[in-house]
């Protein structure tokens, strides 16, 4: 008996049993990643055992978190707390949050609404301060904009060791019109089939999405031909080259 081959063909069925968001729907979970993978993610088929693995890691912390909470004397604790806010300009655009992204505790009449995030590394990604992620703040945003008044906490969980950080976050309206935007950005890319700019390519702060991505030689071939992937490798090439002209007048 091979564990490996078992446990990956029972993700490989679980992950062949996940289905995209309706038309029209966007997870506030994934709209601050690259426009263009999400983009690929809902016209090219495809199978990522590797990130649904990873989902099934973070979904058994959370629910182990939403558990503590629940001995907290007094405090009721929801984890299952589904959302939906239509975009104000586009009757065909809603915010659709998924069930496990956040819990929400109530102690006595104050309302806080948390949520957990994996890291590899805790501590460095706090000396970094690669943490808190604009993105995973932006996802909160939309819950709290759904929750008037409660307190937003970004919580952190090391993989590792299981140390914690956590963030304080409130409500920003210009936060949550920036995700907004991105909703009706992708939304009107699907609509006529136009391929968006490759964020992760073009933006270093995202280019952590490239690591992960399934789409990275499908990402290349489209991205040959367009005026920005030309301004990127033009860049590049301006930042190769600086690098190298300190490194020659390092070594004079």
């Amino acid at each position: 008996m091979v564990l490996k081959e078992i446990i990956t063909r029972r993700l490989l069925d679980e992950v062949a049993n996940y289905y995209p968001p309706f038309e029209g729907e966007y997870y506030p979970s994934q709209l601050w990643k690259c426009l263009r993978q999400q983009y690929y993610e809902r016209t090219i088929p495809h199978l990522n055992v590797m990130k649904f693995g990873g989902l099934v890691l973070g979904t058994v912390i959370h629910d182990y978190i939403a558990d503590l909470l629940k001995e907290i004397e007094g405090a009721k604790v929801l984890s299952e707390v589904p959302i939906r806010i239509p975009h104000p300009e586009d009757e065909g655009i809603v915010l659709s949050g998924r069930a496990d992204d956040v819990i929400v505790l109530e102690v006595g009449r104050q309302r806080y609404v948390v949520e957990v995030k994996t890291v590899d590394d805790l501590k460095k990604a706090l000396e970094n301060r690669w943490i808190p992620k604009k993105e995973h703040v932006a996802q909160l945003n939309v819950y709290l904009r759904a929750f008037p008044n409660a307190k937003g906490i970004l919580l952190y969980v090391d993989r590792s060791d299981f140390e914690m950080e956590e963030f304080e976050v409130s409500y920003d309206p210009q936060l949550f019109k920036e995700t907004l935007d991105r909703a009706k950005t992708l939304h009107n890319a699907l609509k006529n089939k136009s391929l968006p700019e490759p964020e992760a390519k073009l933006n270093q702060e995202m280019s952590w999405n490239c690591m992960f991505c399934p789409f990275t030689s499908i990402c290349e071939r489209d991205s040959r031909d367009s005026k920005n992937y030309r301004t990127y490798q033009g860049d590049q090439g301006a930042q190769s080259a600086q690098t190298k002209t300190a490194s020659a007048v390092k070594n004079s």
